[in-house]
C-alpha cells in the first residue's frame, strides 16, 4: 500500500499542485506557513475525509474558492481515490465510482499521523487510546468492523430505549452481548501484539522510561459484560445510557504504577506516542505483509536532534511509506537529504521537486 500520485485544490493555501511519490521516504521542505502541513493534512483527507488538524472540512477550503478536491493514486493496481467538498456536501469516488461511505477509501489507503498533538494517545480522554485501537484492528482484522458497527447500531438503539421506553431495552441486549464480547476478544488480542512490538523498540529510544501498557475493558474485571449489564440496568435507566461496554474501554499507561500523564514531559510523551505508532505500523505490516503510510508533522517540536533520529531510524525499519516536513535550512533537512529521501520544496502553497 503506497501513494504514487497527488493531487491537490484549493485546499487551504496550496491552489493547485500535483506530485509523484517515492514508495518510500519523502521530504517536504519549506518555511513556516508554506503549505508543508497542508500537504499532509491532504493525505489524511484522502484516507479519513479529514484532516489530523480539524474534523471540519469546511476549515480547509481555501478562501474564496467554492471546494476542494484531492485525488490520489494508490497500490500497485493504481486504485484512484478523490474526496471532493463543495457547496453541496463532500463526495467520495474510488475508481471513479461514487462510493457510499468513507470506510469503501479507508481501508485503500492506511493512513497514520505523527503530530504535534500525538501526544494526546497518552495525556488525552481514553477517546484517544480507543481509536487508536480501532484504527489498528480495523485495518488488520477484517470481522471488527462488522462487529463494531453492529455493536453501535444496538447501543444507540438501546440508549434510545431506555430513555423513552426502558421496558424496550432488553431487546438489544442480546447483540449488544454478542458483539461487545466479540470486540473485547479482538482488541484484547491487538494490544497484546501491539505491546511486544512497543517493548521491543521502545528500549532503542527512551530505555530510561520503562511504560506498561494494559487494556481496560470497559466494565469491572471481575464481571463478565452479561453480569455488568444486569447490574447497571437501574442505572442506566436513570441515566438514559449504557453504563458499561467496550465503548467506554481504555488504554491504561502507566510508568512505575502511576499513570504516564501525570510524571513525564511533553516531550516524553510524544516519543512514547511516537513508538506506539511504530510499533502499530511494525503490527500492520505483519498482518497484511504490506507497508502503511505515516505522516510526520514537525517532529522537531519539542525534541532534540538526537531524540528525533532515533525516532525516524526506527521508523525506516517499518519499511512505511513516509511523507516528512522539516523546515529550510533545518539540520533535521540536511540529516533527511542524506537517506536518499525524495525532496520536495514547498513555497506559498506550490509544491515542487
Amino acid at each position: 500500500m503506497y501513494l504514487s500520485g497527488l493531487t491537490i485544490r484549493n485546499v487551504r493555501n496550496i491552489t493547485n499542485s500535483s506530485i509523484t511519490a517515492d514508495k518510500g521516504i519523502n521530504v517536504l521542505i519549506g518555511e513556516n506557513a508554506a503549505g508543508k502541513t497542508t500537504f499532509l493534512e491532504s493525505i489524511d483527507i484522502l484516507s479519513r475525509g479529514r484532516s489530523f488538524r480539524t474534523n471540519r472540512m469546511a476549515d480547509l477550503v481555501l478562501k474564496g474558492s467554492d471546494g476542494l478536491y484531492v485525488g490520489g493514486i494508490v497500490g500497485e493496481e493504481k486504485t484512484k481515490l478523490e474526496v471532493k467538498k463543495g457547496s453541496s456536501g463532500t463526495k467520495i469516488f474510488l475508481n471513479g465510482n461514487e462510493a457510499k461511505k468513507q470506510s469503501e477509501i479507508t481501508e485503500k489507503i492506511a493512513v497514520q499521523c505523527i503530530h504535534p498533538t500525538s501526544h494526546l494517545i497518552i495525556d488525552g480522554p481514553p477517546s484517544e487510546r480507543r481509536s487508536f485501537i480501532d484504527w489498528g484492528l480495523f485495518h488488520v482484522k477484517p470481522p471488527y468492523k462488522a462487529s463494531w458497527t453492529a455493536y453501535s447500531k444496538a447501543l444507540k438503539q438501546r440508549n434510545e430505549a431506555l430513555k423513552r421506553a426502558p421496558s424496550d431495552a432488553d431487546a438489544w441486549e442480546e447483540k449488544l452481548l454478542v458483539e461487545g464480547n466479540a470486540i473485547d476478544e479482538m482488541r484484547k488480542e491487538y494490544v497484546k501484539k501491539v505491546r511486544d512490538h512497543f517493548e521491543l523498540i521502545r528500549p532503542q529510544i527512551l530505555p530510561e522510561i520503562s511504560l506498561s501498557m494494559e487494556y481496560r475493558q470497559g466494565w469491572p474485571e471481575e464481571m463478565s459484560l452479561s453480569d455488568a449489564i444486569i447490574s447497571s440496568k437501574k442505572t442506566d435507566q436513570e441515566r438514559g445510557s449504557t453504563q458499561y461496554g467496550p465503548h467506554h474501554a481504555d488504554l491504561a499507561l502507566r510508568i512505575k504504577g502511576e499513570d504516564a500523564q501525570r510524571i513525564i514531559s511533553r516531550g516524553q510523551q510524544k516519543i512514547l506516542a511516537s513508538i506506539m505508532l511504530i510499533a502499530q505500523a511494525k503490527d500492520f505490516y505483519d498482518k497484511r505483509q504490506d507497508p502503511s503510510i505515516i505522516l510526520v508533522d514537525e517532529l522537531s517540536a519539542e525534541l532534540t536532534l538526537e531524540m528525533q533520529e532515533k525516532v525516524l531510524e526506527r521508523l525506516f525499519e517499518t519499511g512505511s511509506q513516509i511523507f516528512i516536513s522539516a523546515l529550510n535550512d533545518s539540520i533535521l533537512a540536511d540529516v533527511l537529504s542524506e537517506t536518499g529521501a525524495k525532496m520536495f520544496h514547498v513555497e506559498h502553497g506550490e509544491i515542487a521537486e
